[in-house]
C-alpha cells in the first residue's frame, strides 16, 4: 500500500508510505544486523506485487538471497507474513493481517455505509444509513463504528483503526472538507474530519477522499496491482479520481490532486458546482446523464436504470453512455499526456455498462492520438466494485499500523444480501 511520504496534515495515519516504517521497525527487532531499509524494500515488494517467491523478492529488491531469507523469517516470527506452498518445490511469501480489526466508513451525500473487517475471526459486518440531511454528521459515523464494534464483541480500543472515505475532497493543510463541497456536507463544515472522530472514538482515524481510497484499493488488490503509475476514476453520482505515481498516492500541494472530474472539456459548457463551465462532471455524472436522456423523452430515475435500459437495447440510453465514454476518453487523453499512466481503471456505476462506455473511450483515445503519446497505456474496468472505497480504507489502516495483506480474503467480499444486513437510522429519525 502506498501513500504520499509528505505530511498531508489530514490525519495521523495519512502518511501511509512512510508508515511502512511501523511494520519495518517491528520486524527489525527480530533481525539484528539487517538494515531497516532492507525490510521496507521486502515489504514494499510484497505490497506491490502480491505473493512472491524468495527468489523473486531477491531479484526485485536487489538484495542477496540470504538477506531476503532472514527478513522473511523475521516477518513470519512477527506474524505479518506467511509462506504458502504452491507445489512440491515452490513456496510463496505473502503478507497477512492475522489479528487486526478495521472499520471502514464511506460517507456519501445521501447515505453512509460502514463495514467492520475482523481478520482474526475472518468476519465482516456491515451497516448502512440513508440520510435525510445531506452528508450526515460525525455523530452518526461514531454511532455506526460503536455499533459494529459491539456487534463483533470488540472494544473500541482493540480496533486497529477507522478509515473514513468522504465523497468530497479533503484539504491537505486543514483536514476539512474542501470549500466547494461544503454545501453538500454542512454538518462537517470547518471540522477536521480525522481529529474530530479520533477525539470521540479514541482510536486512529484516517480521513480521505473516497476516490483516493478506491484508487489505493485497486492499486493494492485490483486493476492497478503492480502498476507504478496508475489512475483510478470513479464515475457514479459524481466523478472523482485518484493517482498513484511511483507507487504512492499523490495528493498534490493542497490535497486536491486527482480531481479529474473538474478538468474543463468545454469552456462554454454547462456550469459546474465548482464554479467552472464544461467540467467532465457536467457530462458524465449521474445527474448530467439523466438530464441528457430527458431531452430524448426517455427519462430514467438513476444511472443504474440507464445502464440496464442500454443493455436491453434502448437506443437513447446506449447513445448517452457512448457519449459519456467519449468525454471520459478526452479527459484521459489530457491526463495521460501529462502523467502517462500505465493503467487507467474506471470504476463506479458507469463502468458497469462495459463496452457501451469503453467503445466511446476507445474512440476518443484514437481521435486524440493517445497511443502516440503513451503506446503502452491500458484502459480497463476497475475490479473491486462498490466496495472499493471500503477496501481502500482497510488497506490504509493496515499500512498505517504496520500490517498488510497480499491478497484480499474471500470472506471480505460478501454478497449484496449480507452487505445490507444491518441498518442504523439517522440520529434525527430514531423514534
Amino acid at each position: 500500500m502506498a501513500h504520499d511520504e509528505e505530511d498531508s496534515g489530514t490525519t495521523r495515519g495519512d502518511n501511509i508510505k512512510s508508515a511502512h516504517s511501523g511494520q519495518a521497525a517491528k520486524s527489525t527487532r527480530s533481525v539484528s544486523g539487517v538494515r531497516r531499509g532492507n525490510v521496507r524494500r521486502v515489504l514494499d515488494a510484497l505490497r506491490l506485487g502480491g505473493p512472491s517467491s524468495q527468489a523473486a523478492l531477491a531479484r526485485q529488491t536487489e538484495l542477496s538471497p540470504a538477506t531476503v531469507n532472514a527478513i522473511v523469517k523475521a516477518l513470519r516470527a512477527d506474524g505479518v507474513a506467511e509462506v504458502r506452498p504452491v507445489n512440491g518445490r515452490e513456496f510463496l511469501v505473502a503478507l497477512v493481517a492475522s489479528h487486526a480489526a478495521v472499520v471502514a466508513v464511506q460517507v456519501n451525500v445521501t447515505s453512509v455505509h460502514a463495514a467492520l473487517f475482523d481478520f482474526g475471526e475472518r468476519v465482516r459486518l456491515d451497516s448502512s444509513a440513508p440520510l435525510k440531511e445531506e452528508g450526515g454528521d460525525p455523530g452518526l459515523v461514531v454511532d455506526m463504528v460503536r455499533s459494529l464494534a459491539a456487534e463483533a464483541g470488540i472494544g473500541l480500543l482493540d480496533l486497529a483503526g477507522v478509515a473514513v472515505g468522504m465523497q468530497a475532497p479533503i484539504a491537505r493543510a486543514s483536514g476539512t472538507v474542501s470549500s466547494w463541497a461544503r454545501l453538500q456536507f454542512p454538518a462537517w463544515t470547518d471540522l477536521p474530519v480525522a481529529k474530530t472522530l479520533e477525539d470521540d472514538l479514541g482510536v486512529l482515524v484516517i480521513a480521505e477522499n473516497d476516490a483516493n481510497l478506491a484508487a489505493l484499493a485497486e492499486w493494492t488488490w485490483g486493476a492497478g496491482q503492480g502498476a507504478a503509475d496508475f489512475l483510478y476514476v470513479m464515475c457514479a453520482a459524481g466523478v472523482g479520481g485518484g493517482l498513484v505515481i511511483d507507487g504512492r498516492i499523490y495528493r498534490g500541494g493542497d490535497g486536491l490532486a486527482g480531481e479529474i472530474g473538474h478538468i474543463v472539456l468545454e469552456p462554454s459548457g454547462p456550469v459546474c458546482f465548482c464554479g467552472s463551465r464544461g467540467c467532465l462532471t457536467t457530462f458524465v455524472s449521474e445527474r448530467s446523464i439523466l438530464l441528457a436522456l430527458e431531452a430524448s423523452g426517455s427519462s430514467r430515475n438513476s444511472l443504474r436504470e440507464v445502464v440496464d435500459a442500454a443493455r436491453r437495447g434502448d437506443p437513447a440510453s446506449r447513445r448517452v453512455l457512448y457519449e459519456a465514454g467519449r468525454h471520459l476518453g478526452r479527459a484521459f487523453a489530457s491526463t495521460a499526456k501529462l502523467m502517462a499512466p500505465s493503467v487507467i481503471a474506471v470504476g463506479g456505476t458507469l463502468s458497469e455498462a462495459g463496452n457501451l462506455v469503453f467503445e466511446g473511450i476507445q474512440s476518443s483515445v484514437e481521435m486524440h492520438s493517445l497511443r502516440a503519446v503513451s503506446p503502452a497505456i491500458r484502459v480497463c474496468p476497475a475490479q473491486l466494485g462498490d466496495d472499493a472505497t471500503l477496501f481502500g480504507g482497510v488497506a490504509a489502516v493496515l499500512a498505517a499500523t504496520g500490517q498488510g495483506v497480499s491478497t484480499l480474503p474471500r470472506w471480505a467480499k460478501p454478497s449484496k444480501a449480507v452487505r445490507q444486513k444491518t441498518i442504523i437510522r439517522n440520529p434525527n429519525d430514531r423514534n
